[in-house]
């Protein structure tokens, strides 16, 4: 799966997937059903009560679909929300009025005037995820994480509340917390202890290093904990993006 490195507002990098060109085909085929679904509702109603032709100004918003959504919900449209996928802005930035905006004019060239040819032709060849209204408005569509996801990623679900212990755990990077992940799944199905114990320290000392961190508490608690901080580091991050 393809990552992309969002830079947060904390100078934090983050390596997250970029929502594939499946998962963002499916989104707009699913906002076009919405919208259809909108329309057809519209004009049944319209001539079960007689109204006039100026009932169909009510059918305006369609125009301003994507940019209402992706403007006052956090960057996803119906479609987005269903498929698990989010515009952000790639500096770590918020999703400002203007970069909507920008998405929404190219939108219309991108998506609706060349039938989306031309967005796919731009994503597969750009390779961060973006389409040129994308890279006029500085965004990239994400994939969200799932509990699929997590189970087999750096990614753990913690506690909202939770206050990190080691903030330094952001010195490390996905590959080493999917390491730790792997000893601590390995150690949990092992009876071996002694081999157990050498390779709770191993992974201890490495980590220990590339931190800097110094503490009393036990290997594998230790390693435990620099997971869980480094998770709810990411997730503070992200939630200020």
């Amino acid at each position: 799966m393809e990552t992309f490195q969002l830079q947060t507002s904390q100078n934090v990098s983050l390596e997250h997937p970029l929502a594939s060109v499946g998962d963002r085909i499916l989104a707009t085929l699913l906002d076009f059903l919405v919208m259809g679904s909108y329309a057809i509702l519209l004009t049944i109603i319209q001539n079960a009560a007689a109204f006039s032709n100026t009932f169909y100004w009510l059918l305006l918003p369609l125009l301003f679909y994507h940019l209402i959504f992706e403007l006052f919900f956090n960057g996803q449209s119906p479609g987005k929300k269903i498929m698990g996928i989010r515009v952000l802005k790639a500096d770590g930035g918020r999703l400002s009025p203007g970069a909507c905006i920008i998405r929404w004019i190219f939108r219309l060239i991108e998506i609706t005037i060349s039938s989306g040819s031309l967005a796919l032709a731009t994503i597969i060849l750009n390779g961060k995820g973006q389409r040129l209204g994308d890279l006029a408005a500085g965004t990239t569509v994400l994939k969200l994480p799932g509990k699929k996801m997590l189970e087999h990623s750096a990614w753990q679900e913690v506690e909202a509340d939770y206050s990190p212990r080691f903030t330094q755990a952001e010195l490390l990077n996905d590959g080493d917390i999917r390491t730790i992940r792997e000893v601590l799944h390995h150690i949990a199905k092992s009876t071996k202890q002694l081999s157990n114990e050498e390779l709770l320290r191993k992974t201890r000392k490495a980590i220990a290093e590339k931190t800097g961190i110094n503490t009393d508490l036990g290997d594998l608690e230790f390693l435990h904990t620099v997971v869980k901080d480094y998770n709810a580091l990411y997730q503070q991050a992200y939630a200020e993006v």
